[in-house]
């Protein structure tokens, strides 16, 4: 059936709001089912056109992902295959709003299973993680194996934004519940300012909320505001948006409709507030990157840990199973800083459907290479020159690249018909030797598992993911190096000549993978090792940020808490 005459046929289900009455004995909103999730996804396809007009946000969906969409390889019919779907999408919502949904991100289960054993099945189903392949899945098996095209994938990504508007709405009901005002109550400006704050509590708790009365809810608010320091600015960018979206509404009152525009927005714009504190954690680290760039010692690393402002305490088992490792040589493992920085325990858990972590620096630089050249397969002279033109915080444009760069940029091409294939681990991990600081490296898929310092834990047996104090001392007190850091260290450095590794496996996104993710791993050279995995999308630019995206707000809410202990940001 095609996409048109499917949306003809479709039935929309009537979702009736909910009763204002009996708030009190009202219980808070469960987690949507997949009742929910197909009636959303219903409703996009039907409403995709309207008079047979495409409607208005569909077709703003589908002019901010024609550019990557573009630049993806194709199918026979012209559209995109699973793991390419979910690529797309996963980078869409990372890069507009910050998201990491939930299940969309290019994992490895198998990855998990190394270190999670019978766990894994359960661990990837935590929350709603079901919810992005049960929604491709519903859309592959109506196309009959045909691949998703552009509109398409507007109206999945137009229906993720309908269960996280829905999510908002109901987290909104949760406040109005806890500070026992129906849902028809006009908010004065004093009532709002305080609906919002316990609104933003709750998201920064990831949900984690069961305080009902009025009373208990003030209680809770006033020992999470002592906890948090930063709260002050949390409260003026809340206002802010406010003003923004309803500004007749800051001296006049607001109703629940009114409230529920200003919350979506803040879900959406958190991302990019939360870049601040990305910042400042990535600042930190590269004052003790060593001579190895984008690199730092351990024993610097802990030693920083335990007199700076972040708790950089991770155990080395953790930080290999998150892929931030750089052990390519075994007597000194290195924590690799961009990996670091978008690894998964910084991440802020603010929601069922998805992480709020930092933007991945590197994808700006994909994206304007996408934008540049629209397909996905690119000369290595066309990358070069425009690579070279390229300026970060850290590294100067323009500039003469490396010949050890041309000369594995070439490598690549010519493994590839004399074309550098974009989507694939190989220039990921070329972008990450031109831009160490800025670009992960692509670890190969099934090294490693992306958990939370919980999961983590809960998967291995450890008591703690971290190390103690004492154990932190023990390995600074061992350490007998005496080497630059930071400024000093980077003095020592010769990008042109430098010790990063390099291999030779390649994995590509497959234009014709099949629903399971099976994708081939190509090798660069006749002598580099050819597999197969399960599970894979292709690690460009972002090619570890699904497990490696990072908000600094876990990190930042360890900082502040006085006495407490917070994991993926929630107290424990």
């Amino acid at each position: 059936m095609s996409f048109a005459s499917f949306c003809l046929f479709t039935l929309l289900v009537h979702v009736p709001c909910a009763d204002a009455r009996g708030l009190r004995s009202q219980p808070l909103p469960d987690k949507m089912n997949r009742s929910d999730v197909e009636t959303l996804l219903m409703s996009e396809l039907s409403n995709a056109f309207r008079g047979g007009v495409v409607r208005e946000h569909i077709s703003s969906l589908e002019a901010e992902l024609k550019v990557m969409y573009t630049a993806l390889p194709k199918d026979a019919s012209g559209g995109l295959g699973h793991a390419a779907v979910r690529y797309m999408l996963h980078r869409f919502f990372v890069e507009k709003h910050g998201w990491f949904i939930r299940g969309l991100e290019p994992g490895n289960v198998s990855a998990l299973q190394a270190v999670a054993g019978p766990l894994a099945n359960q661990l990837t189903q935590n929350q709603q993680e079901w919810v992005p392949r049960y929604l491709q899945n519903f859309i592959e098996e109506m196309q009959s194996g045909r691949g998703i095209n552009l509109r398409e994938l507007a109206v999945l990504a137009a229906t993720f934004e309908d269960l996280i508007h829905k999510e908002s709405n109901q987290r909104l009901k949760q406040t109005f519940i806890a500070l026992e005002v129906p849902l028809t109550t006009q908010l004065n400006e004093e009532q709002a300012r305080e609906a919002f704050e316990i609104y933003m509590m709750i998201y920064m708790r990831g949900g984690n909320f069961t305080f009902v009365g009025r009373e208990k809810m003030r209680s809770e608010h006033q020992r999470f505001v002592k906890q948090f320091s930063d709260w002050l600015d949390v409260q003026e960018w809340m206002h802010s948006i406010q003003e923004d979206i309803l500004p007749d509404s800051i001296e006049k009152t607001l109703d629940f409709e009114g409230a529920s525009r200003v919350v979506e927005e803040a879900g959406k714009r958190y991302g990019k507030f939360n870049d601040k504190q990305c910042a400042e954690l990535k600042e930190e680290v590269l004052r003790i990157e060593s001579t190895k760039a984008g690199r730092v010692r351990l024993a610097d690393f802990y030693k920083k840990g335990l007199s700076g402002v972040f708790a950089f305490s991770e155990k080395v088992e953790y930080l290999r199973a998150l892929g931030t490792l750089d052990e390519s040589n075994k007597s000194e493992p290195y924590l690799i800083i961009p990996n670091y920085v978008a690894s998964r325990p910084q991440c802020l858990r603010a929601s069922d459907f998805y992480l709020v972590c930092c933007r991945n620096e590197c994808e700006d630089l994909l994206a304007t290479v996408e934008k540049k050249f629209q397909k996905p397969m690119v000369t290595p002279d066309e990358i070069l020159e425009l690579v070279a033109s390229f300026s970060t915080e850290t590294v100067e444009g323009p500039r003469t690249l490396p010949d050890t760069l041309v000369r594995r940029l070439n490598s690549i091409a010519e493994a590839n018909q004399g074309q550098v294939p974009l989507h694939g681990r190989l220039f990921a991990q070329w972008m990450h030797h031109a831009f160490p600081r800025e670009c992960p490296y692509p670890q190969q898929s099934g090294d490693l598992a992306p958990m939370t310092a919980d999961e983590w834990m809960h998967a291995t047996g450890h008591e703690s993911a971290s190390k103690t104090k004492a154990e932190m001392q023990v390995i600074v007190d061992s350490d007998s190096c005496i080497l630059p850091v930071g400024e000093e260290a980077r003095k020592h450095q010769n990008l042109a000549e430098n010790e990063l590794p390099w291999d030779e496996v390649e994995e590509l996104l497959h234009p014709n993978d099949a629903a399971n993710d099976v994708v081939t791993i190509q090798a660069a050279t006749p002598k580099a090792p050819q597999r197969s995995l399960f599970s894979m999308a292709a690690h460009v630019a972002a090619p570890v940020s699904f497990f490696l995206g990072s908000s600094g707000l876990a990190w930042k809410m360890t900082r502040n808490m006085k006495g407490s202990a917070w994991r993926d940001g929630l107290m424990v």
